[in-house]
């Protein structure tokens, strides 16, 4: 098994009775040459991705593993440090990137949602460099180590954001500098072409449990898999939790009765001449997109963008992206419950669309959230790292979360009307700065307890999957009680 706080695993552990070693867990360290076996699996700790996530794979050969990036067609291919690297398949010139693995070399991030799985996986300290605006990182451990500590490198020129020469530059003397290093691209542009770059495509998953799956690629660089896979079944665990209880909640309510979400936003596309620039959810399916899962989740119903209503760019990519003008976003939207707006720029538009927004129900009803609950970019980065803790917030905002103590926080919607814009904690530096990140209001108590289990336990954990509850609901004095057979 695998310790239930931090992520230093034991070293390899070798078992005797059969001809070939077995290990308890992926090693930690490089195999010397006096106890290398060629028969011997050197990650007996695997990742799975979930049956939701389609862009990445990992296959494993007992000295060896290959993470393909089906997004990008890219495959890199790791081997276990100590042993030798298998040369059929570097011979191929099929593997973008051949790298020795536990990684100790170092981490170049160019793009914030890069940021919360090394720090799930307490792998801050091998996040050595930065490239980009430092204004866009949210993570305060990371902050502290550019800032104080001067030990992760900042990538950027304020006076020339946009000068491709000079971030280039820099970048080969940082290289030069870390020769071991690795950078991780995003999935457009053309850095996952280059030297030593991996690229990740996990914001191009259709679910939020997809996108968090990508912590097994990372993982898979420190070999790390173990601790992965506990982390992906916690917080799995919490997930489907609040998901029970939506279902509870709402198992009679008629489907009038349900809360209507509009989840948009405004893009600001008049450099181009247009009068549109609505975006909307668009859902024909309730796993066509992570908005789509957090409604569907919760008993809600989410208004989808109508088919083939608006105007539609590619931003140079495959994927459609659709805006409305203010008229075909009325009509759309003017009825929604409440409206989730996810960006910092609702009051500005506000005060631009006055007229056009006050027609809006959940304008009139204050009932209006954005995505700034803990700060202005967090949602970008430390959010991709708790879509459990987001469902609980979506729950909670259209009343299908356990009403009885603990009553969840939101943490990450926040009323534009009545609340302040959060932010993170301050890094208790250096000892948390090598610990792994936890997500505060990370907890889920079940309304619909176990049968075999104790009605007294409400930690989300000791609710297995598949259990088969059977519970009486009732309101005395307005309050919600359950009653557990």
């Amino acid at each position: 098994g695998f310790p239930l706080t931090g992520v230093t695993l034991s070293l390899a552990i070798f078992l005797v009775g059969s001809a070939e070693a077995t290990l308890e867990s992926n090693p930690q360290d490089c195999i010397s040459i006096a106890d290398f076996d060629e028969d011997t699996d050197y990650f007996p700790a695997k990742f799975v991705p979930h049956n939701t996530t389609d862009l990445f794979e990992i296959s494993y050969h007992k000295t060896y593993k290959v993470i393909t990036n089906k997004f990008q067609d890219k495959s890199y291919l790791l081997y276990m440090c100590g042993t030798p690297p298998p040369a059929d398949e570097i011979a191929s010139g099929k593997h973008h990137l051949v790298l020795p693995v536990p990684h100790k070399g170092g981490i170049a991030i160019t793009q914030t949602p890069q940021i919360a799985p090394p720090e799930m996986l307490g792998k801050r300290r091998e996040i050595t460099a930065y490239i980009g605006n430092p204004k866009y990182v949210s993570s305060p451990c990371l902050d502290y180590m550019a800032d104080v500590e001067k030990s992760l490198q900042i990538i950027y020129f304020p006076e020339d954001p946009s000068n491709s020469t000079l971030i280039d530059a820099a970048t080969a003397e940082y290289m030069q500098e870390n020769p071991d290093a690795i950078i991780f691209a995003g999935p457009t542009g053309d850095r996952a072409e280059r030297d030593r770059h991996m690229a990740f495509a996990a914001s191009q998953e259709r679910t939020a449990v997809a996108t968090f799956d990508w912590i097994g690629v990372y993982s898979a660089l420190f070999n790390l898999e173990g601790f992965a896979n506990k982390i992906v079944a916690e917080t799995e665990e919490r997930y489907d939790c609040s998901a029970r209880n939506a279902a509870a909640l709402t198992a009679d309510l008629p489907e009038e009765k349900k809360k209507t979400v509009l989840w948009a936003q405004w893009f600001d596309l008049s450099y181009l001449g247009v009068d549109h620039g609505w975006s909307v959810a668009s859902c024909p399916t309730w796993d066509s997109a992570y908005n789509c899962e957090f409604a569907h989740h919760c008993g809600a119903d989410i208004i989808s963008r109508p088919e083939g209503l608006g105007t539609s760019y590619t931003w140079g990519s495959d994927t459609l992206y659709w805006y409305l003008t203010d008229e075909e976003f009325l009509e759309v939207g003017k009825d929604a419950d409440l409206w989730i707006y996810p960006s910092k720029t609702y009051l500005d538009v506000y005060a631009k669309k006055k007229e056009l927004m006050d027609q809006f129900k959940a304008v009139q009803d204050e009932e209006v959230y954005d995505t700034q609950g803990k700060g202005e970019h967090a949602w970008h980065e430390q959010r991709l790292a708790e879509y459990d803790v987001v469902a609980l917030d979506m729950c909670a905002l259209v009343g299908n979360e356990n009403p009885n103590p603990p009553i969840h926080q939101r943490r990450w919607f926040r009323n534009v009307y009545a609340e302040a814009v959060g932010f993170l904690s301050e890094c208790n530096a250096p000892s948390e700065i090598d610990e792994p990140y936890v997500p505060a209001e990370a907890e889920c108590s079940p309304l619909v307890a176990n049968l075999l289990g104790d009605p007294a336990e409400t930690s989300a954990s000791i609710v297995p999957s598949g259990s088969m509850p059977i519970f009486v609901s009732f309101v005395v004095g307005g309050f919600f009680a359950t009653t557990w057979f």
